[in-house]
């Protein structure tokens, strides 16, 4: 009982910690703190450590001290926010803690994602024990994915816990996320529009219910949360008349900010960069030019550029697996273009569905050519994963439609602008969404937003023509739906954590460390290669220590002007 509570309380701190550091970025960027959502600053903090983690590590590991430093900076910083006036703290604490609170079941498990042994836990225990080392794409395919969750998930390394509040991170997307929707459904009557709540709503919704789970997050859902922020900055700015024009210039400042975020937490999100182009046009080259002299593009060129750097330190990539971007020639450490070449139809052949953990085709080129793939991903992933999706979406268009389909009687869009930016949307979303299919047709590569949208952007603007999210029995109903979620939310929940807590100590995934999730024990050999130190193992690195190698035969070693640099034989 006394470990949970531990638990509890790191986490809320971390958290605090996390909203000063978006209060910190607003400064930086100029903003009026006072104005914004609370979930939102949330989210900027996020992308603000990002940015933090990325620069330190290559000086210094993410260690105990590191990581102690940088949270009492992100607690100092919200004290000195949150005495500013206009701000209203105790009612936004209040709900932050709240839901926080409501759903920090969701972070207590034993089993966790299955790729978390694999690269995410490596990767990010990596960053929290060494300082940057080159060429670490040498040792195993889990070190050539770079994200910056795992950087994230780094500063969570601290005494006592270790590396027991790495997957905190994800709970910390899904947390603001949450917050940001319900403060504009409930909070932000005044400047709210039809058609914006409506599109958080359905969000929110999703949320709750599919990617309730927070163990099946790995490095793919949190991102689309942060386009899912993205996406309902962009409906704002295009359909939200009621806001003026220095909160819409706010807003495109943070929706560029969040697809560049969302881009270096899983780069083919940037696929759904095409939405900024429709508001682009929209906005007037006046302040796209007073934009780019501010802070704002020292901020945004950092995280660009620190997620390039890592790249190509890893891997000799600029954007791996990209083989164009590859500098193999002039860096021994770099992969070789035959190996990048290798792993992008390997990462292609997966996506379409022909390869698996326990199967693969047999000529993986002749398989992703001409649509030859088509027949067996309609067959095997779109029968087994996307019908389901479909159906769960489905679901919650049913739900919403049966909760207010008697409102009032439906009134035609008269607006012809109005009508034209929805279907010039609506265009940008199907093209979006046919960059996906046709490269990496799978829901977790950046899938899940795009495929939902199609689904129910007609149904949006449908609900648009007959609902008033402005009125009481709006309010009413659709907190009757989110407790309806909240439940779905819980019993998912609650059923795996009671499936999971009968797991006898001699099996895998039990909770014989509860609250925190299971860590297998590994066997790994300390190994000296030109006098430095790695662990080798046959398996799946888990938590042995850093750095983890898994063919130790077939890496050299060498240190040069005290960084460490990785060679394959």
């Amino acid at each position: 009982m006394v470990e949970i509570i531990y638990f509890f309380f790191i986490s809320f701190f971390i958290i605090l910690s996390t909203l000063g550091y978006g209060f910190w970025l607003v400064k930086i960027i100029h903003l009026d703190s006072a104005k914004l959502n609370f979930g939102l600053v949330g989210l900027l903090g996020l992308f603000f450590l990002s940015i933090i983690s990325g620069f330190t590590h290559i000086f210094t590991p993410h260690n105990n001290l590191h990581n102690l430093i940088i949270l009492l900076l992100g607690i100092i910083s919200l004290f000195i926010s949150l005495n500013k006036p206009g701000i209203k703290v105790q009612k936004n604490l209040k709900y932050l803690f709240l839901i926080f609170s409501l759903i920090f079941i969701s972070l207590i498990f034993s089993k966790t994602n299955e790729d978390f042994p694999y690269y995410h836990l490596p990767n990010s225990l990596q960053f929290a024990v060494q300082k940057l080392q080159f060429g670490l794409g040498n040792l195993n395919h889990g070190f050539k994915h770079i994200s910056s969750i795992f950087m994230l998930m780094s500063l969570n390394y601290l005494p006592y816990f270790e590396y027991y509040l790495f997957n905190l991170t994800n709970f910390i997307f899904l947390l603001f996320f949450l917050f940001f929707g319900f403060y504009e459904i409930y909070l932000n009557q005044a400047k709210g529009k039809n058609i914006t709540r409506i599109l958080i709503s359905l969000m929110l919704i999703l949320f709750l219910t599919k990617f309730s789970r927070l163990a099946e997050y790995g490095s793919d859902i949190a991102p689309q949360i942060i386009v899912a922020t993205y996406l309902f900055l962009i409906f704002e700015i295009l359909f939200n008349d009621n806001l003026d024009r220095a909160i819409k210039n706010t807003y495109f400042k943070f929706s560029i900010i969040f697809i560049v975020f969302a881009v270096t937490l899983k780069f083919i999100l940037i696929i759904y960069a095409v939405f900024l182009l429709m508001v682009l046009i929209k906005m007037k080259a006046k302040f796209f030019y007073e934009l780019f002299k501010t802070n704002f593009l020292f901020v945004i060129s950092a995280s660009i550029l620190l997620f390039i750097f890592f790249n190509f330190a890893s891997t000799g990539c600029l954007l791996y697996p990209v083989e164009k971007t590859c500098l193999s020639k002039y860096f021994e450490w770099s992969l070789s273009s035959d190996l990048v070449n290798y792993m992008n139809l390997h990462y292609e052949t997966w996506a379409k569905g022909g390869k698996g953990p326990n199967y693969s085709v047999n000529n993986p080129d002749e398989y992703i050519s001409n649509f030859n793939w088509l027949g067996y991903w309609l067959g095997n992933y779109f029968k087994n994963k996307v019908l389901d999706f479909i159906l769960v979406t489905f679901v919650i268009i049913f739900i919403f439609y049966l909760f207010f389909f008697k409102e009032q009687s439906i009134k035609k869009i008269k607006n012809y602008d109005l009508k034209k930016n929805l279907l010039i949307f609506y265009i940008l979303t199907i093209i979006v969404f046919l960059l996906w299919f046709l490269n990496f047709p799978t829901l977790r590569y950046a899938g899940y937003l795009i495929f939902y949208l199609v689904i129910i952007f007609p149904f949006i603007i449908f609900f648009d023509n007959f609902i008033d999210t402005k009125k009481n029995s709006y309010l009413k109903k659709i907190s009757f739906i989110f407790l309806i979620c909240y439940f779905v939310f819980l019993y998912k929940n609650f059923s795996r954590l009671s499936s999971e807590l009968i797991i006898p100590e001699d099996q895998n995934h039990n909770f014989t460390n509860f609250p925190y999730f299971w860590i297998d024990d590994i066997e790994y050999e300390e190994k000296f290669i030109n006098g430095i130190k790695v662990y080798s193992t046959n398996g799946m690195c888990w938590n042995i220590p850093s750095t983890c190698v898994r063919d130790v035969e077939s890496i050299d070693i060498e240190k040069k002007n005290n960084y460490i640099f990785y060679f394959r034989k």
